[in-house]
């Protein structure tokens, strides 16, 4: 009796972990996931451990939110040689999402992001600049649809925001940013 229970309850935990890890497979959901997971240090440490087991080596955009969340949990940890072990390996990872894809602003907006906050000394931002002009050329020329507007208007502001960002490239962005709004109220 006492294993038919127990057998039970595997395949509940079994099946609520499998059908988490398929509503993970779905992009939209792990960028709402990651969202809450950038002030939630518990909600970080669950997401890297779904995106952990799905292996997503094979896509490049989960690959990226694999570093990504890396990267969110050196945010939260204590430990500064836990922090700089985090860093070292998200951007490993998003160095070779890059190398994937290099066309895609998601993608090179996270490295963007993670490369442009970390300290100069460090010697973490390499590709800072580099994805801050694609980022811009992709923003600006690129045909933004109503489903990519918010997004789009964080990465506008992220940029604008950050020291790399010169007065041109910065009127280009708001320009994003106005145009998006525009069709947002469409």
């Amino acid at each position: 009796m006492m294993f038919r229970i127990l057998l039970i309850c595997f395949f509940i935990v079994h099946f609520n972990m499998m059908s988490t890890a398929a509503s993970m497979g779905d992009i939209n959901q792990i960028r709402k996931e990651f969202n809450l997971a950038l002030n939630d240090e518990k909600k970080a440490v669950v997401l890297f451990n779904q995106l952990t087991k799905m292996k997503p080596a094979t896509n490049t955009l989960q690959y990226a939110y694999l570093g990504a969340t890396e990267a969110v949990l050196a945010k939260h940890a204590f430990n500064p040689f836990s922090k700089l072990t985090y860093v070292n390996s998200a951007l490993i990872k998003l160095n070779k999402a890059v190398e994937l894809n290099l066309n895609s602003i998601e993608i090179r907006y996270m490295r963007f992001s993670i490369e442009s906050n970390m300290p100069s000394y460090l010697g973490y931002s390499k590709h800072a600049e580099e994805d801050k002009n694609i980022l811009v050329k992709g923003l600006s020329t690129t045909k933004i649809t109503k489903e990519q507007c918010g997004m789009y208007k964080v990465f506008a502001n992220g940029i604008i925001n950050s020291k790399y960002c010169n007065k041109q490239e910065e009127n280009l962005l708001h320009n994003v940013i106005t145009a998006c709004n525009d069709l947002q109220l469409n």
